[in-house]
């Protein structure tokens, strides 16, 4: 007998399939038939199978489980399908009281893509427009300082419009603008005509100069104008006087106060008087000598110049060159004479040797006649 047959006559009593429990017509229980082996079987895989697909489903993308305990009983498995869009699949799983999972069908929710918010473009901020108020047309013989002191501005002003610096080189025939409140400066060849025209004048006498005199105190003691007096020269109230520069007086002066001018030119028989040191300078009033005669925006570099030259010593003198700025005769005496400088000796006084030399800067309209290999700077 199988053991099928064995177990099935051990119970006294059979069931119905109504809860009711029966003897058999003899007293024992009524036989059960066999049962099949593998219907069995096909049942336990069933049950097993119902038990394992919860953990299947929440495992499928990733292969890995979702721990129900710590998603809150619930899981979220995000997809993204072919054409790039994400989706989010909600798996919702809850646990039956039994202990046996149970398994909601998931929902898709469509998530939005991302607005992508243009960047707004900086503000551009333009280079200032410059004011053309007038132009001019450089020349030959022309410098930014030239040209600033002719239109009564600075030079920084007027290099600054036309967007270079004073020590941007000038062309001939160069267009240039000028700032507003600049005056359109006379030509060079003007000047020449007015020249010419001053020349003309007849002079009733000379005036020298002398140390300490200007173009007011001269005017007084003739008895005429400045303008007068400056017109008759060729000259303004600010142009420089040197001693022993001789001066022509017009018309109008008092005979008295100047020496009549000869008919015909006399050659000059005295040479005009020498300069002789009669005291020493203080360190300041040298620099006043020096701040007197250059322009602001040069004086630092006429400072080193005397500084490297003379060591501020008005004294000092060589085999060709004298004073602070240390100017060298033999080379320069030719033009030094239009300005009543007819001995080198005169040199050594330090306020003519100072503007002695800014003439000296504005006839090479550089420092070139004080340069050297480690120091030139550009005009």
């Amino acid at each position: 007998m199988s053991t099928y047959q064995q177990s099935s006559v051990t119970d006294q009593f059979w069931s119905n399939g109504s809860g009711r429990q029966r003897r058999s017509p003899s007293g024992g229980q009524f036989p059960r038939g066999p049962r099949d082996p593998f219907k069995r079987r096909l049942a336990a895989l069933f049950v097993v199978g119902l038990c394992i697909a919860p953990i299947a489903w929440a495992m499928r993308g990733d292969g890995n489980a979702v721990d129900v305990t710590e998603t809150g009983g619930a899981a979220a498995i995000v997809q993204f399908d072919t054409n790039g869009d994400t989706t989010t699949t909600v798996v919702v799983s809850t646990v039956e009281p039994s202990g046996a999972p149970v398994t909601v069908a998931p929902t898709t929710v469509a998530a939005t893509a991302p607005v992508t918010v243009p960047e707004t473009a900086a503000p551009t901020t333009e280079a200032p427009k410059r004011v053309c108020a007038s132009k001019y047309i450089v020349q030959a013989g022309d410098s930014w300082f030239g040209i600033a002191d002719r239109a009564g501005v600075k030079a920084s002003l007027i290099a600054g419009t036309n967007n270079k610096t004073i020590q941007s080189p000038l062309m001939v025939g160069q267009e240039i603008c000028l700032p507003p409140g600049a005056a359109v400066p006379a030509s060079i060849e003007a000047d020449a005509v007015t020249t010419t025209t001053v020349a003309k004048i007849v002079c009733v006498g000379k005036y020298t100069v002398k140390t300490g005199d200007s173009w007011s105190g001269i005017a007084k003691k003739v008895g005429i104008k400045i303008s007068e007096l400056t017109a008759a020269n060729g000259k303004t109230s600010r142009s420089t006087l040197l001693p022993g520069q001789e001066l022509c007086l017009p018309k109008g002066a008092v005979a008295t106060s100047v020496a009549p001018a000869p008919s015909t030119p006399a050659p000059t028989t005295t040479q005009p008087p020498k300069y002789v040191p009669t005291r020493t300078f203080t360190r300041a009033e040298l620099e006043k000598f020096v701040r007197d005669a250059w322009p602001d925006e040069l004086e630092d570099n006429a400072f080193f110049v005397v500084n490297r030259e003379s060591k501020w010593n008005p004294l000092s003198r060589n085999s060709c060159c004298i004073g602070l700025f240390q100017l060298n005769w033999n080379s320069h005496k030719s033009w030094m004479r239009n300005y009543g400088i007819t001995d080198a000796s005169e040199l050594l006084n330090p306020e003519v040797n100072a503007k002695l030399a800014y003439f000296t800067w504005q006839r090479s309209g550089s420092w070139r006649p004080w340069c050297t290999a480690n120091w030139c700077p550009a005009p």
